[in-house]
Formats: structure tokens, C-alpha cells, sequence
């Protein structure tokens, strides 16, 4: 093995740790009809946190969750081997150290002295089912979201050396596997579990109760590896953008995630109420599907780069909160391409290459619902451009309780939100060909090779050289077309301590077992 470690302290700067990875796609989902909110009094030892829902499709299964309510709850139920920090860097969770061998082929994790709430040591055999579980043959109802990130993995031949060292073989070199892990469902969960009903996990909350689109209730885990929460009772709801506002302001609830522009507004003159803004956590794009027409033709793809009109959609569509985005993915992240420019609004280009192209009579079906602020003014809004320009574009309006599932296979083009993702894990998980949230059906044999030899590319200028040549490709002829960086709006009550900021996906967002009352 080599001496590259990865240790536990997480104020230290890790050699690995600096390759950032993302857990999950997490698209926002729907908002749905408040649940059961907490009345009037609470205990200072309780806490009532609200969140964009998704209805029925709400899970506590850590596998197969992909909305950032499921993430905001299994995160106090269950702990990584990694989680991502603010920063986009891998930090140990459940592991003390992870070493590979010099080919990037072996690697060797420590597991920490951590506690299922069931009772019982943690153990290098948990780490193999939920391997398993993610990797194995797919015979439950929805997918496993990490599969495709975590493929390198050979399970046949990883093993566990003793209750607390896991070994793990991979098909191909993988310099980045920590960072892999951090992947969204990635969580460990015990060895032999099936249901996952009743969790039962390593995390600061022990499970009490779920309704999907509604409600979840988990108490304090005196015996947390990471210290005991403050709180002794932690209440997650699900509610539109409206009922958090107003949950919030009626004192039925302590912490309200993801508000609007307006809502942070009417809050800024309430007292009792804190305000929190984390800038450059929302991005927000539109995704063409390049595997049918129109959006096969890469030409009709560069021009509809030259199309939209960026700076208007922040401007109406998100009131003026955000940043016009750049065309590529991860503004400030590790192996960002800063170097390649934007494309500009421009209709006369944009109509000059479809000339060029032969293009005429187009006409494009957009998909949206309102799962997010300014989703349905942003589609009316590219609908205008397209106009501008002799396109025809049609608005559908879809179920927000479905939208993220629904887009994956319906209408030519969609808008979507992320959270921020490392940009190794944004290639992973939404442009290479078999790509579990691939928005765009994207599908580039040259995409798909590169991706490959930076995985196992230990050299830092090298991986970062072949991610650039990435960036090309898809700021040439990509199917995303990203339009805003936002900032994350929250609201919470001001005897709230220490409430989270972090960006979301990350280990700190949603994190309220360091919170006090």
C-alpha cells in the first residue's frame, strides 16, 4: 500500500479529499399539501424543520431516495464511509483512514467505532451488503442511484480482512474512490437488512415515524458516534413553497428550506426570524434530449445556446436572485474549465446556424411543472425567445409530484435544479451514456472513453487536462444548457443555534444534529 491516507480530522487539508465527488442527483421535487405541523408550543428540545416534497414518492430507503427531502432525512437516520464538504472535497465519515495501492486498483478502509441503533458494532461486513445491495443483481421496485458511479467496484473479489478493514478490488483504476462514495445512496446501511420500513442506522437520530408527503419524526441517539444531538425530537415536513413561509411565520415551524426571493423578503421584516442565503448553491439549466429530433442535430443545439437569454430569466424568473451561468457545469470547482467562454445572447447567430444547418420549420415540445421558484416563468420566457427566432416552442405542464422521474423520458426539452456537484460526479451521474439521471440522453463514445482514462489517471495535471478536453466537447455540442447560479434561501427562528448553511449535498446542509434550541 502506499502512504497516501486519508485521516479522520476534518479541518486538515487531505491529498484525496481535494477530489470532490457528490453524492446523488437531487432534483427538487414538487411541493405538496402541508402535513401534520406541529402546534403552537414546542419544546425547546424539539425541532420542526420543512421541506419541498414530492408526495408519495418520498422515501427513507437510503438506496433509492433522489430528492433532496429524502437526503434532508436519511442523512440523521444513517452515515457514509465519505460525505462531501462545502467545498466539494471528500471527508471521512464512517472510515479512519482509506490507502490504495500504487495503481489505484486496491483499496484499503479502516472503519471507525460506530453504533447501530439496534444495538452492535459497525463492521467491514455492513460495508460489503450495502455494496452488494447497490452493485448486485437489481430485483427491487426502483434502481439504485450510485450503481453506475460505483461500477469499478469487484465485488467478487473485495473482501473484509477483519471486522473493521474493508478491502476493495476494482475492474479498473479509480484514484477518485473516495470521492465515489460519497455518491447519493451510497449510505451503509446493516448487513441482512430488507426492510427499511423501520431504519435502523448509525446515525443521530433513531427512526420513530414516515407518512411520504407529509411527515417524519426520529429522536435523539444518545450513543452518536459524532457526539449526541442537542435536540431530543426532530420534525421534517413536507409543504409548498407557501405553507414553509407560512409555517415559519406562524411559529408551527423552526426552519424552512429552499424559499423564494419574495419570501425571504416578507421574513427580513418579521422579528424572531433569522434569514440565510448561501450564494452559488442552486443551478439551474435546461436539458435538451439529444437522441431525438430536434435536438439530435448538434447545430440545433448550438443555436439554441445563442437563443436563451440568460440574463433575462434571472432577471423575470428568479426576481433578479442569482447569476447569469456559464455553459458549463461547476463555476469554481475543481477541474472547471474557466477558460472557455460563454456563449452569448445573440438571436442573429442563433438563426444564421440553423440556416446554415438546413434547419426550417422547427418546433420543440418544453416540459416543466412547478417544482421550484421560476420554473414556469422561465419556460414561457425561452418559448419567447425561441418565437424570436421563427421557433415554435409548446409548453406542457406536468405533475410537480413526479416531475424529475417524468423528465427523464418525457418532452424534447426540460428545466431542472441542482444542488452543487463535484464535476467528476456530474459527468458520472448525467452525461456518460448509461448514466442514471442522464436529463439529456446523452450518449458520446469520446465522452465516455475520456471519463474512463481520468479515473484512472493518478497525476492531478493530467486528470485535469483530460476533464478540460470534457468540457470542450460539451461546450461545443452539449445537451445542457445551464442559465443560473442561485443562492440557497433558508428561514429559521432566532432561538434556533447553529442552524445548517451549508450548500446542499453537502455534509452540512440540512445537518440539525448539531443544533441547539
Amino acid at each position: 500500500m502506499t502512504a497516501s491516507v486519508i485521516p479522520t480530522e476534518h479541518g486538515r487539508r487531505k491529498q484525496l479529499g481535494r477530489r470532490a465527488f457528490l453524492g446523488g442527483s437531487l432534483g427538487l421535487a414538487g411541493a405538496v399539501a402541508l402535513g401534520a405541523c406541529a402546534s403552537g408550543s414546542r419544546s425547546s428540545g424539539e425541532l420542526t424543520a420543512m421541506y419541498a416534497g414530492s408526495g408519495a414518492s418520498e422515501t427513507i430507503d437510503p438506496g433509492t431516495g433522489t430528492m433532496f427531502i429524502d437526503e434532508a432525512r436519511v442523512k440523521h437516520l444513517y452515515d457514509g464511509l465519505f460525505e462531501i464538504d462545502s467545498q466539494m472535497r471528500a471527508v471521512p465519515r464512517l472510515v479512519t483512514s482509506a490507502e490504495p495501492d500504487p495503481a489505484g486498483m486496491l483499496w484499503r478502509l479502516r472503519l471507525r467505532d460506530a453504533q447501530w441503533h439496534s444495538g452492535g458494532e459497525l463492521t467491514a461486513d455492513d460495508v460489503l451488503f450495502t455494496l452488494h445491495r447497490i452493485l448486485g443483481e437489481q430485483t427491487e421496485a426502483q434502481p439504485f442511484v450510485a450503481a453506475t458511479t460505483l461500477s469499478a467496484i469487484d465485488l467478487r473479489n473485495s473482501r473484509a480482512l477483519d471486522p473493521k478493514t474493508v478491502e476493495l478490488r476494482l475492474t479498473q483504476p479509480s484514484f477518485d474512490l473516495p470521492t465515489q462514495l460519497t455518491a447519493y445512496g451510497t449510505r451503509i446501511v446493516r448487513n441482512g437488512t430488507t426492510d427499511f420500513s423501520r431504519p435502523d442506522g448509525t446515525g443521530g437520530f433513531r427512526f420513530q415515524s414516515f407518512r411520504p408527503g407529509r411527515d417524519f419524526v426520529a429522536t435523539r441517539n444518545d450513543d452518536y458516534w459524532d457526539g449526541a444531538p442537542k435536540i431530543e425530537t426532530l420534525r421534517i415536513l413536507s409543504a409548498e413553497s407557501d405553507a414553509r413561509l407560512a409555517a415559519l411565520r406562524g411559529e408551527q415551524a423552526d426552519f424552512a428550506d429552499n424559499l423564494t426571493p419574495s419570501a425571504i423578503r416578507t421574513l427580513r421584516a418579521d422579528s424572531g426570524i433569522e434569514t440565510g442565503s448561501t450564494p452559488n448553491s442552486g443551478i439551474l439549466y435546461l436539458a435538451m434530449k439529444t437522441d431525438r429530433t430536434p435536438f439530435d442535430n448538434p447545430d440545433v443545439r448550438r443555436a439554441m445556446m445563442r437563443m436563451v437569454d440568460r440574463a433575462e430569466l434571472v432577471k423575470v424568473a428568479l426576481e433578479g436572485s442569482g447569476e447569469v451561468s456559464d455553459d458549463i457545469f461547476g463555476r469554481g470547482y475543481q477541474y472547471y474549465a474557466d477558460d472557455l467562454p460563454p456563449h452569448q445572447h445573440d438571436p442573429d447567430e442563433a438563426r444564421a446556424v440553423l440556416r446554415k444547418a438546413g434547419v426550417r420549420g422547427l418546433s420543440f415540445e418544453l416540459f416543466i411543472a412547478p417544482v421550484a421558484n421560476g420554473f414556469i416563468e422561465a419556460a414561457h420566457l425561452v418559448a419567447r425567445h425561441a418565437k424570436a427566432i421563427g421557433v415554435d416552442v409548446k409548453v406542457t405542464v406536468g405533475s410537480k409530484d413526479t416531475y424529475y422521474t417524468d423528465a427523464l423520458t418525457k418532452g424534447d426539452m426540460t428545466i431542472g435544479q441542482s444542488g452543487p456537484l463535484s464535476i467528476p460526479y456530474h459527468f458520472a451521474s448525467r452525461l456518460l451514456t448509461d448514466a442514471p439521471k442522464n436529463f439529456t440522453h446523452w450518449s458520446d463514445a469520446d465522452f465516455d472513453r475520456l471519463y474512463a482514462e481520468a479515473q484512472r489517471q493518478p497525476d492531478l495535471e493530467a486528470r485535469t487536462r483530460i476533464y478540460h478536453r470534457m468540457h470542450e466537447i460539451l461546450h461545443d455540442r452539449g445537451g445542457f444548457i445551464f442559465w443560473a447560479t442561485t443562492p440557497w434561501l433558508t428561514g429559521y427562528r432566532t432561538d434556533v443555534h447553529d442552524a445548517p448553511a451549508g450548500v446542499p449535498n453537502a455534509l452540512d446542509w440540512a445537518r440539525f444534529d448539531k443544533v441547539s434550541r
